[in-house]
């Protein structure tokens, strides 16, 4: 089906499968929701936190609240839960959140697989074209970073959460998709058709939390790691590589561009000549040991903080329910 998968590479496309079914849950289950709370307000389906994941930005947001306030986000809890794991993992584990956990990601690893399907390949962006697109998503993310950071103190942040544009930021997010405009939808098109032609487009060179997670990622101890004295230099673990790192040449990779894939790892021919580790250890994390970890970092940190209330929305469905008609 892929060409790097394998037996051994089936792990994270599991792990991949898996998450997608839960967003694909997500989003029905918040579509029957916010239907039900029109029409039927007396049904008993609840609203699923998990939307909130899709709300990077209050989740920023929320994260300057709570960092300068000591107050967790009441509105959107389980945005900034999700926002804060995605950081932890990061920084232990490279940016496996993308290339593990993210749909988007996993969205734009099967649109560049049909292109590859299509057209035999994938095509390349000229090295001095990708140097200046990959600053894209840094730079975007700077942007919010000093709006939010620099621009808000943490009592503005704060404020900002209750805001009745934050509260229902949710269904503003579903309607923009549910009534696409020209322009969105031609936005969105260019961008499934680059994502076709050019593998991880926006991931690569568009998406800000990618570029956040990057950078946290750099403080990862766990990194692919090269035996010099084994490498039989073939280049395949360069050809596997999805953001186009030359691994053949690096002892350890330190590129923000990492994602954790571990496509280098599966594809090497010498045995743990390349390893996901950490300096100085013996032991290497195995794909089935990494896809182990973070299904259980998610499932633990969803359990841990439904029962300590920074999960479920504090905010009253009576006041959701006036809101929706303003959207």
């Amino acid at each position: 089906m892929f060409k790097f998968m394998r037996k051994h590479a089936s792990f994270r496309h599991v792990v991949q499968f898996l998450f997608a079914i839960i967003v694909m849950y997500i989003g029905v289950t918040f579509v029957l929701f916010l239907n039900q709370l029109v029409n039927n307000p007396s049904a008993s389906l609840s609203r699923p936190a998990g939307v909130e994941a899709f709300l990077p930005i209050s989740a920023l947001v929320g994260l300057k609240a709570w960092l300068s306030t000591g107050k967790f986000d009441p509105v959107h809890p389980a945005g900034l839960v999700i926002f804060l794991l995605a950081i932890i993992v990061s920084l232990f584990f490279k940016r496996t959140f993308c290339s593990w956990i993210c749909p988007i990601g996993t969205l734009s690893e099967g649109l560049a697989r049909i292109g590859e399907k299509v057209f035999g390949r994938n095509f390349a962006v000229p090295k001095w074209l990708d140097y200046l697109l990959r600053s894209l998503k840094y730079l975007i993310l700077f942007f919010f970073v000093i709006v939010i950071f620099l621009g808000m103190s943490g009592v503005e942040a704060a404020a900002f959460l209750q805001t009745p544009y934050n509260m229902v930021s949710d269904i503003k997010m579903l309607r923009f998709f549910q009534h696409l405009s020209i322009f969105g939808i031609a936005v969105i098109g260019l961008l499934i058709i680059l994502s076709v032609l050019y593998e991880n487009f926006w991931c690569r060179y568009l998406c800000p939390y990618g570029g956040l997670l990057g950078l946290f990622s750099l403080l990862s101890p766990f990194k692919v790691t090269r035996n010099q004295a084994t490498c039989i230099q073939c280049g395949q673990c360069t050809k596997s590589c999805p953001n186009h790192i030359l691994v053949e040449r690096a002892e350890r990779v330190w590129s923000p561009e990492c994602t954790g894939c571990l496509n280098c790892v599966q594809q090497c021919p010498v045995k743990e000549t390349l390893t996901f580790k950490a300096p100085k250890m013996p032991w290497f994390l195995s794909p089935k040991i990494v896809a182990i970890v973070l299904v259980f970092a998610w499932f633990i940190t969803v359990l841990m903080a439904k029962l300590t209330g920074h999960w479920e929305t504090s905010m009253a469905m009576e006041m959701y329910r006036a809101l929706i008609p303003m959207n």
